[in-house]
């Protein structure tokens, strides 16, 4: 499949992997509607959007024609979206560099909030701090072994860009996928 003809991407993995900035390289590389799933998923005050709700908007977004959607999301239909995808991107870092990268996001917030976020989501309190670390373990400990196993369908064999070191990763925002 050319490059051209590239016209959905998935892009997961756990936090502070630089899913972010690598969508919106690849948008850009491939001309394509970013979608990010916390600007779907959360509210203000960090509080999570009514489940239903998520999950309509996001099917709305898997509907188009062309997209890439940074983030998980309801796992009800992240299969879905791995299937509709032309390529998933999976940023399958060693532990330690998310634990890294989410320390350096937190004390970014300082200075200024993510612009995926909506209006009143504010990551720089200790609660968030907490969570985030907490997830961080839960999600590599408990969803990457079970992304591994999706991935190995044979449906999705062929779909899947693993993005395991920095070299990966900056190739891809360089390059795009093809």
């Amino acid at each position: 499949m050319a490059s051209g003809e590239i016209q959905k991407i998935a892009v997961v993995g756990n936090a502070g992997g630089g899913k972010t900035t690598l969508s919106r390289r690849l948008a850009r590389i491939h001309d394509l509607p970013l979608t990010h799933v916390d600007a779907i998923q959360f509210v203000a005050g960090m509080r999570i959007r009514p489940h239903r709700d998520s999950i309509q908007r996001l099917n709305e977004v898997q509907g188009q024609p062309s997209w890439i959607i940074d983030g998980y999301g309801p796992l009800d239909i992240i299969e879905k979206r791995f299937q509709a995808s032309d390529r998933v991107v999976f940023i399958d870092f060693p532990l330690w560099r998310h634990y890294w990268w989410c320390t350096k996001r937190q004390i970014q917030n300082i200075w200024s909030r993510r612009e995926e976020l909506p209006e009143g989501c504010n990551e720089l309190t200790w609660a968030h701090t907490v969570k985030l670390y907490k997830t961080l373990w839960r999600v590599h400990k408990l969803m990457r072994p079970e992304l591994l196993r999706i991935f190995g369908r044979e449906n999705l064999k062929g779909k899947v860009v693993y993005v395991r070191t920095l070299k990966d990763w900056k190739r891809l925002s360089k390059f795009g996928v093809s």
